[in-house]
């Protein structure tokens, strides 16, 4: 069972092989165990009859930054989105995070997240970013966006007023226990953290002060001033580009793509690490013209050195009459990225397979061995391929 952001390893046999049955669903495997097992660990919760408790008690809310007062009356409009939404006194917004009360904007989504997880860096997912890296990955329920295939759809489609929280959640105590455990970085990953920028650049900017290593995955549906806001607090940025079109996010994610090629461009211009991922879903955006079109634009605008993860659909949400998306289709389009001039394109929830690896583009060497979000090998020097000494592209520390 999933609660917390956690499937809570018990004692019997039969619920750890259901474990390890969803860590495969979710790309990973058995060698995630100990990687979950630490993060309890870590964070002190309590497991009891298949769940992990949060303590009882649930902050208030706190007040939201970027929005307006109308004049008159008690409207405000939220700027943090394109939505820009107008809410009147005791309406929420589309995220579900952010509230109209008496006339001011506060967000749920602060200091009470649902998930908190020790992550391989890969599951970011980051192949080019400090590789050996363990990262404090956590997220507050909300989205803006509503994919009809969500992974995350039990945490990213709630409020924060109605998930099982891990709260109270203090700065100081987690940036302790992250030294403690040798945790190196934190990663806002899961549902949408762009809905919670209050909390977001709070904690990032704590954990930058810490030496932490900081970095984001978003859909990258959000205002350029809030948005350039965040990436002060960033190393590295995870963009996931759904979809070829308009149409398309409008279709299956009720929202729109302008935004999100204005955000990964102003994340590229801010000069921050930046890579895409896009999942690959049977007979909505796994056809050659789609994703020859997300290619072209990778390299084009981000450049042929942007690593652009594919990742494999597992029937969830209001797709889950779907199939799984084939390893053939996978390939393909691995293939169709390659062709279109991107130098690195990885299928990073699919293992084992040959493209979980990181290759040197000149002389083909294995530089960086996975299997899947794991890291068993790094043979890089110095950034670049020990045989050719061609430069990786990446930040290696």
């Amino acid at each position: 069972m999933i609660a917390g952001g956690f499937t809570v390893i018990s004692s019997t046999a039969q619920t750890r092989r259901a474990f390890l049955k969803w860590l495969g669903r979710m790309g990973a495997g058995a060698s995630l165990v100990p990687v979950l097992e630490k993060a309890l660990e870590t964070f002190g919760l309590v497991m009891a009859d298949g769940l992990v408790l949060a303590a009882a008690d649930r902050p208030g809310p706190a007040p939201a930054r970027y929005y307006r007062k109308f004049e008159s009356g008690d409207l405000v409009q939220c700027e943090l989105c394109p939505r820009r939404e107008v809410l009147a006194p005791g309406q929420t917004g589309f995220c579900r995070d952010r509230r109209n009360i008496n006339g001011e904007l506060i967000t749920h989504a602060y200091g009470q997240p649902c998930v908190v997880n020790l992550d391989p860096i890969g599951k970011n997912p980051l192949a080019h970013f400090y590789p050996e890296m363990t990262v404090l990955a956590l997220a507050h329920a909300g989205c803006n966006l509503r994919c009809l295939y969500c992974q995350n759809w039990q945490f990213s489609q709630e409020s924060p007023t109605r998930t099982r929280n891990i709260v109270p959640f203090d700065f100081r105590d987690a940036g302790r226990k992250m030294k403690v455990k040798q945790v190196t970085g934190i990663s806002f990953t899961y549902t949408e953290a762009v809905t919670a920028p209050e909390f977001t650049l709070d904690f990032a900017r704590f954990c930058g002060e810490l030496g932490f290593k900081r970095t984001l995955c978003t859909a990258g549906y959000i205002e350029p001033r809030p948005f350039k806001d965040l990436l002060q607090v960033f190393e590295a940025v995870t963009f996931t580009f759904k979809g070829p079109s308009d149409d398309f996010y409008r279709r299956v994610t009720a929202g729109t793509l302008k935004p999100v090629l204005e955000a990964m461009s102003l994340a590229k211009a801010e000069g921050k690490w930046v890579e895409v991922a896009t999942l690959v879903v049977p007979t909505l955006n796994d056809d050659q013209a789609s994703l020859s079109f997300i290619a072209r634009w990778i390299k084009d605008h981000l450049g042929p050195d942007t690593p652009w993860h594919l990742e494999r659909f597992d029937p969830q949400f209001k797709l889950a009459a779907l199939p799984p998306t084939p390893q053939v289709t996978l390939e393909q389009a691995r293939r169709i990225g390659l062709e279109n001039g991107l130098r690195f394109v990885y299928l990073s929830n699919l293992a084992p397979h040959q493209a979980n690896h990181t290759y040197c583009p000149a002389c083909g060497r294995v530089l960086i061995k996975r299997l899947g979000f794991k890291l068993l090998e790094n043979n890089l020097r110095d950034g670049a391929c020990p045989q050719c000494r061609t430069r990786i592209p990446g930040v290696w520390g």
